[in-house]
């Protein structure tokens, strides 16, 4: 069976990873001539290692520990022993797993009509799977954001975020081997979150990019095994992860494509669905009472382990009802 992949991001190159070596017949097409251009904060959060192989050469550190900040004041700090996750370069990481699969740079693949035009040229596949990332998502599906590459000489152990009381969305600084990621995204306009990207940007600007993020939560009508990674919408809403999320739905597909199973039901009774919609109701919540004054709430007052947790998607319900209480169930 020949599965063609449309999109060579971390879900499109991960799953033709999973599917390497078995009954499938799998290329990816990606219509850049490189993989990982989208503009993120390379941050990979633990438990990645469980789903893929992190080529060695792609981690540029172990993240150890978060720092939360609320309008500019710091109101939690969790500093680790053991690794909370990697800072990686996206670009490479994907180039060295890109190696081991069928990847076709420069292949402007798309679906037309149930079929696989490639180059304008109707290209034979028995599926075809959409990696195609925020790209194929309408606007109100996702956020604008802003982020700079600045030399500010950063702990690249640590991690900040920052979230405010007038912007429904959040700040982060990521350590970079330049120096540092910062950026800022939220539902609000340009102007607004480059002057919130302004306020707590330190260092020279080395690079300026944006792009758009998913913010909704997974997209039911999606999934009919035919979407993975951000086109899906597995992105966590209020923190912005994207990249985790994304390799752990592409590994659900392969599980369903190889044992015959219905994706749709396999997603939905993972823990990774249902920790990507309670982040999702969250902002949800938000966005109709036009108020961040829950969350507001829960980064003042909640233990900053919790916090964390929930942060990283590594929540159980316990934990929710310590963080929300029980209406967040």
């Amino acid at each position: 069976m020949r599965i063609a992949i449309i999109g060579g991001g971390p879900a499109g190159i991960s799953l033709a990873w999973f599917l390497k070596g078995t009954k499938f017949d799998v290329t990816v097409y990606e219509g850049l001539d490189d993989v990982g251009k989208k503009p993120c904060a390379w941050g990979v959060l633990r438990g990645i290692e469980n789903y893929i192989e992190i080529p060695k050469e792609s981690i540029y550190s172990e993240i150890k520990g978060f720092r939360i900040f609320l309008d500019g004041k710091l109101i939690s700090e969790v500093r680790e022993r053991s690794k909370l996750g990697y800072i990686v370069d996206k670009p490479l990481m994907l180039r060295r797993l890109g190696e081991k699969v069928d990847l076709r740079l420069n292949s402007k693949a798309v679906l037309e009509n149930g079929k696989l035009k490639l180059n304008g040229k109707i290209e034979e596949a028995d599926k075809v799977i959409l990696a195609t990332g925020h790209y194929s998502l309408s606007k109100d599906l996702t956020i604008p954001a802003l982020q700079y590459v600045t030399d500010l000489n950063y702990d690249p152990e640590m991690v900040d975020m920052y979230f405010y009381s007038d912007l429904l969305g959040y700040g982060w600084i990521f350590p970079d081997p330049l120096g540092a990621k910062i950026g800022v995204g939220g539902y609000s306009s340009l102007e607004f979150i480059s002057e919130k990207l302004k306020s707590i940007t330190s260092g020279k600007i080395l690079v300026r990019h944006g792009a758009r993020v998913a913010d909704f939560g997974v997209i039911e009508e999606r999934l009919n095994g035919n979407y993975i990674g951000e086109a899906l919408g597995t992105v966590y809403a209020v923190t912005g992860e994207g990249i985790r999320p994304s390799i752990i739905s592409s590994k659900i597909m392969a599980h369903s494509l190889l044992e015959g199973k219905d994706f749709s039901k396999e997603f939905r009774n993972s823990k990774l669905y249902w920790s990507l919609q309670i982040h999702a109701s969250v902002i949800k919540r938000a966005k109709a009472s036009n108020s961040v004054k829950s969350l507001e709430k829960v980064l003042l007052r909640a233990d900053p382990k919790l916090v964390v947790k929930f942060a990283m998607g590594d929540f159980g319900k316990l934990d929710l009802i310590k963080l929300f209480g029980s209406a967040i169930l």
